[in-house]
């Protein structure tokens, strides 16, 4: 009688385990549940958050001088919900359809590319955007792309987005997120950099022109009295070579605009919104969106 007890008291404390087991895990699947919910929630918030961001953007643009909103903070908050944004002129970038094919050799070898790394990459470009279907050295043409597990077609002309640089072969996912999205364009409309109007990363890409240089040119800006060419000039002998002067002495060359608004929301949902805008498109100044993309990737300083 005593064993048939402590066999029914073995039993029900298996049961119990057993519960237990599987109410841990039904309370921890409900968890996960939740959590999955609320960082959905949390993502549509960060991402509407980034679209206020960029209608302000557009608006300041149509409104006040384009200078002064590249400068200004654009900000906003509500509640744990927030979103900055960041202005750049396509005419202070590299327009990857001008630039000659020396320049983009050194640029890329300046952005970490071994030698012969950068050639690879730099044929490969040039492969992508002129007419021909024959190859550079080391460059490819369509029957190189036509060989990847997911096929693609050159260009074999203009390059209409510099987000079409990610399937040039030799362009990796991290090289253009880090370096070749921030440094060119393909509407700057001219083979020089307004220097006025280019980020720190783009001007010590150039050849002619060291890390120092670009860091005075940035600080100098910022200052009360505007840069001059006569300033800029000055700096020749000094992280400055003449023909870094010649690729940073362009003038406004085009009207387009680069909007990133990155938009937070519950314990660190990010959703980052980008778009390409030009103003005064069809006279005055009405800001008109070209390109738009939803999820860019979140940029990382350095």
């Amino acid at each position: 009688m005593t064993g048939r007890r402590g066999i029914a008291q073995l039993l029900v404390l298996w049961a119990l385990v057993l519960l237990g087991t599987l109410a841990l895990g039904f309370s921890l699947s409900m968890r996960t549940e939740a959590q999955a919910a609320r960082n959905g929630v949390d993502d549509a918030r960060a991402y509407f958050q980034a679209r206020t961001g960029v209608a302000r953007a557009a608006v300041l643009l149509a409104t006040l001088s384009v200078d002064n909103v590249m400068r200004m903070e654009i900000a906003g908050e509500e509640e744990d919900a927030s979103y900055e944004v960041r202005v750049e002129s396509e005419s202070g970038k590299v327009d990857i359809n001008l630039v000659s094919e020396e320049v983009l050799l050194e640029i890329l070898r300046k952005g970490g590319l071994p030698d012969e790394e950068a050639e690879s990459v730099r044929d490969a470009i040039l492969d992508w955007k002129d007419p021909d279907d024959t190859p550079r050295p080391r460059g490819a043409e369509a029957p190189d792309y036509a060989r990847l597990q997911e096929p693609v077609r050159p260009r074999n002309g203009k390059i209409l987005s510099v987000e079409e640089l990610r399937y040039v072969k030799g362009v990796t996912p991290e090289f253009h997120q880090r370096f070749l999205s921030r440094v060119f364009t393909a509407n700057g409309n001219s083979p020089k950099v307004n220097f006025l109007r280019a980020p720190e990363v783009v001007l010590r890409s150039l050849p002619g022109v060291s890390p120092e240089a670009a860091a005075r040119i940035v600080a100098r800006r910022a200052e009360g009295s505007p840069m001059t060419a006569a300033d800029l000039a000055a700096m020749v002998g000094e992280g400055l070579t003449s023909q870094g002067l010649a690729l940073i002495s362009g003038g406004q060359a085009s009207n387009a605009y680069t909007i990133t608004a990155t938009g937070r929301a519950g314990t660190g949902v990010v959703h980052v919104v980008r778009c390409l805008a030009e103003i005064g498109g069809g006279g005055g100044k009405a800001v008109k969106i070209l390109r738009w993309l939803d999820q860019a990737p979140l940029e990382v300083e350095g």
